[in-house]
Formats: C-alpha cells, structure tokens, sequence
C-alpha cells in the first residue's frame, strides 16, 4: 500500500481527530491574519493621524530661530528656496511625505493684523486634514491672485469678503478653512510665488517644513533622515526635529509593532502547543498499529512519514480555512477596532501556508521520533 493510501485512511478512519487537527491550525492563522490585517490597517490610520501633526523636521537659517506661532524671526535672514530640491536627493527620499517651502509676511488690513503665509501645493501633503465645509479642498488651494483664509482669520476679518488686497495688488478669496485647532486657524494662505513678486524676494524662503513618515521604517527614523539633510544642505541651514512630534511618533510606532510581536508569538506558541500535544497523543494512541508495522518489516522513517504527512494535509487545509477566516473577521469586525475600513491582504496567503506547514514540520519531529525508539515487542504485549 502506498504510504498516500495510509494518510488517507488514517485520516478518514479518524474524523473526529482529523477535524480537530484541522482546527487547531486554522485557529492559529486565522488569529495570524486577523491581528495582521486589522493591524495593518492600525497602522494607515496611525498614519494618517500623526501626519495631522503637521512637520515634524523643519529646516531653517542657521542662527534665526522662527517662531511658527507669530510668525517672526530675530532677522531677515532666509534660504534659498532651491533647498527643497536638495532635500529631495537623500537617499531615503522614499520617507518624505512632503517638503513645504514658506515664506511670512504680516499685512494691515483695515487695521487689523494678518500673517500671511506662501506656500506650494506640497502643503496640501504635509496637511491632509484641511477642509472647507467637511470636504478636502481642491480647487481652493490658491492659485495666482487667489488667498486661502484659515477659519478664525476669515472671522476677524469678516466672512463675506470675497477680495483682500495685499501690498496694492488684489487677491480673490478661494475659500476658508474648516477649523484646525492649529496656528492656521488664524493665517492666510497665498501661493509662494505670489508672495515672493509682493515682498521682492523671489526664490527665498523663511524655512522649509518637512513632514515624514515613520510608520514604514525599517532601520531608519526620523533623526537619522534629518542627518541625511544636514549633510546634504549647505552650512547656512540648520536642521531641526520637532522633539515632540518626533517623540509620539516614535513612541506610537514601537506600540504598535510591540503589539504585532506580542500577538505573532502567542499564535505560535498557540499553534505549536496544540499540534505537538495532537501528535504526541496519536503516537501514542496508535502504539500497537506502530508495534504491528515494525514487526511485519516497515522501516520507522516510513511510518514517521505517515505522520508528518498527515499533519501537512492538516497544514494545507487549515492554512486555507485560517486565513479566509481571520480575513473574514478581520473585514467584518476590524473597523470597530481599528475605526477604519479593512481590506483583505493576499500576500497573507502564502504566509498562511508556510507558517502552517513550518510549524506542522516542526511539531512532529519529537513526538515522530519516539517511533524510531519503539520496541516492537513491547508495543504488542499491549495487543
């Protein structure tokens, strides 16, 4: 009989017992997929929240500290804007979401104060949370002679104005913000070059903001990319993090990926518990079967054979089951967890099967082994 038809007996003779092996692989890659479909969706949501936190690396003239709130600096010393290219050429460039030049101006307008800031359509990246009536701006971000007013801003200056004049030229309002909870609340957005022609310093800027994102890094971090601008930049640039932000983001990345371990050891050790007490207590339930193959000639490595190929048809098929399980519950009930939708992985598929059949291979060495130690003698006196 070939060793195929004992499998397929030993299985079928055994359904209960087949079933439960099954269940055991298919519940520790159904908990594999679901806490890493669900955590990857975790994981774009903790992204798209710590990029509310605006830059976290700023880049400005070495000696002239700029204060984002007021909008001043001790002089009037600024960069050129051509910089941003240059923070373009690092080698991890893939870690830059964005890399936003600005330049500051304070205006009068009808007596009152308004900073007035210019910047690019890489603001749009570094700040995906700005709106206008709960929908993301468009056609709003500002173009030629067009201003964006942050929500307090507008306020102040009245909302039904639909033209400021800046420095003697007119500029068409394009919209105002939603309300940020942020400084922008309370500035006036105009495109950079539009700013440059009104304060006669084309190509200059106060400083660069830089936003990044840490939650795809490997063996780099945000310090490290800030190095890699430093040695890039000039000696008249300065190059700084914002410790805070940089801190939560840190912070907030090594929780979730502590958590991703956590949940990956114990199904394993899950997983390996289960399979190993399964095949210890099938050697040992089938001792007089082992005792009689022995003595009729088999050779041992045959009959571990049976077994370990018994386990990978269990791998096989709970491999599958587990990950449409965990990826079905993970759909269903991952936006409750995570607060956002989640999308199946394919790529868990493959996984699914190594791990299930690594682990299949790797629990049935002990308890295999003890056939090969089995006196055949002693097996039948039990018959």
């Amino acid at each position: 009989m070939r060793t195929i038809d004992f499998v397929t007996k030993e299985s079928l003779r055994r359904g209960r017992k087949s079933i439960a092996g099954v269940l055991f692989i298919l519940l520790g890659i159904g908990i594999f997929v679901a806490s890493q479909t669900i955590n990857k969706a975790l994981h774009d949501r903790t992204k798209e929240q710590l990029l509310r936190f605006g830059a976290n690396i700023i880049v400005q003239p070495k000696g002239e500290p700029f204060d984002l709130y007021s909008g001043t600096v001790k002089g009037e010393i600024l960069l050129p804007e051509s910089y941003v290219d240059k923070i373009r050429t690092i080698e991890h460039q893939g870690m830059l979401v964005a890399v936003s030049p600005k330049l500051y101006e304070r205006f009068e307008i009808d007596g009152k104060a308004l900073l007035v800031v210019g910047v690019t359509p890489e603001e749009k990246k570094a700040k995906p949370w700005w709106m206008i009536d709960n929908e993301v701006l468009t056609i709003e971000f500002p173009q030629g002679k067009e201003i964006l007013l942050g929500h307090y801003a507008a306020a102040r200056l009245g909302e039904d104005r639909s033209q400021i004049v800046l420095g003697g030229e007119t500029f068409r309002v394009s919209g105002v913000l939603d309300e940020t909870g942020s400084p922008d609340d309370f500035m006036a957005f105009i495109p950079l070059s539009a700013m440059q022609g009104l304060v006669r310093k084309t190509g200059m800027v106060h400083l660069i903001e830089v936003s990044t994102s840490c939650i795809s890094c490997k063996t780099m971090n945000i310090y490290g990319v800030a190095q890699e601008m430093d040695e890039v930049l000039p000696p008249d640039a300065q190059v700084s993090t914002v410790e805070q932000i940089a801190k939560a983001q840190m912070g907030t990345l090594r929780k979730v990926t502590g958590l991703t371990t956590a949940i990956y050891l114990m199904v394993l050790i899950l997983c390996g518990f289960l399979l190993m007490n399964y095949m210890s207590s099938a050697v040992d339930e089938r001792r007089r079967e082992i005792g009689m193959l022995l003595a009729i000639g088999m050779e041992p490595r045959k009959i571990q054979l049976i077994f370990v190929l018994k386990v990978m048809a269990f791998a096989v098929i709970g491999g599958l089951l587990g990950y449409v399980m965990g990826t079905g519950f993970s759909v269903l009930l991952g936006p409750l967890v995570a607060e956002a939708k989640v999308s199946p992985i394919i790529s868990l598929l493959p996984i699914s099967f190594v791990i299930a059949i690594g682990l299949g291979i790797a629990c049935s060495i002990i308890p295999t082994r003890r056939i090969s130690r089995l006196d055949p003698v002693e097996a039948l006196r039990e018959v």
